[in-house]
C-alpha cells in the first residue's frame, strides 16, 4: 500500500524543493512554454497546499502532484487559447462579405441548425454545452451526471453527423452554384 502520510507545514518547503523542477519539466515538455511551465508550478503547489492543509487528503504526494499538474496544465492551456483568440480578434481586419456570400453563410447556418435539431436530445444537449458554453468533457459529465467517455462519444457522433450534413450541402453549393 502506498505511503499516505500527510506532511507538516515545515515539510512543505522540502516537498517544493524536491518536486518543483519535476513539475516544471513535465509542463515544459507538454507545452514548450517556460511561462506556462512556471504558472503550472505555482498553481500546482497552491492546490497541493490547499489539499494538504485544508482538505486533509491522504493520498501520496507524488500522485497528487502529477494529477494536479495535469489538470492545472490543461486549464492554463485553455485559458491561453482563449486569451490569444481575444487578442487575435482585436486585430483582424474584417472583410465585408458580398451578398451571395452572406446568403450562402445563412444557408449553411440553417443547415447546421437543422442538423443539430435532428440529433437525439441528449446528444444535442452535450454538443451545445461543449460548443456554445465551451465546457470541458468533465464539466459536461458532472453537470449531466454521465461519464466523460459518454460525453466524448456524444461529441464524436454529433461531429460526424454535422460533417456529413454540411459536406453534402457545401458540395451542392460548389457543384451547382459555381
Amino acid at each position: 500500500m502506498p505511503d499516505q502520510t500527510l506532511i507538516s507545514i515545515t515539510d512543505f518547503d522540502d516537498v517544493y524543493e524536491k518536486w518543483n523542477k519535476k513539475v516544471y519539466q513535465y509542463a515544459l515538455s507538454k507545452t514548450s512554454s517556460s511561462y506556462i511551465a512556471e504558472e503550472t508550478v505555482q498553481r500546482v503547489f497552491i492546490k497541493l497546499w490547499d489539499n494538504l492543509f485544508h482538505k486533509k487528503v491522504a493520498i501520496e504526494i507524488e500522485s497528487q502532484l502529477f494529477c494536479i499538474a495535469r489538470t492545472t496544465l490543461l486549464d492554463i492551456v485553455k485559458e491561453e487559447r482563449k486569451r490569444k483568440m481575444v487578442l487575435e480578434t482585436q486585430y483582424i481586419q474584417v472583410d465585408v462579405p458580398t451578398p451571395s456570400e452572406l446568403y450562402r453563410l445563412k444557408e449553411i447556418s440553417v443547415h447546421f441548425e437543422r442538423a443539430v435539431q435532428r440529433m437525439p436530445a441528449s446528444r444535442r444537449r452535450v454538443f451545445l454545452l461543449s460548443r456554445l458554453e465551451n465546457l470541458s468533457y468533465k464539466e459536461i459529465a458532472d453537470r449531466l451526471a454521465i461519464s466523460p467517455k459518454t460525453v466524448e462519444n456524444h461529441i464524436a457522433l454529433a461531429l460526424r453527423a454535422l460533417k456529413k450534413t454540411l459536406f453534402l450541402f457545401i458540395s451542392y453549393i460548389i457543384f451547382f452554384l459555381k
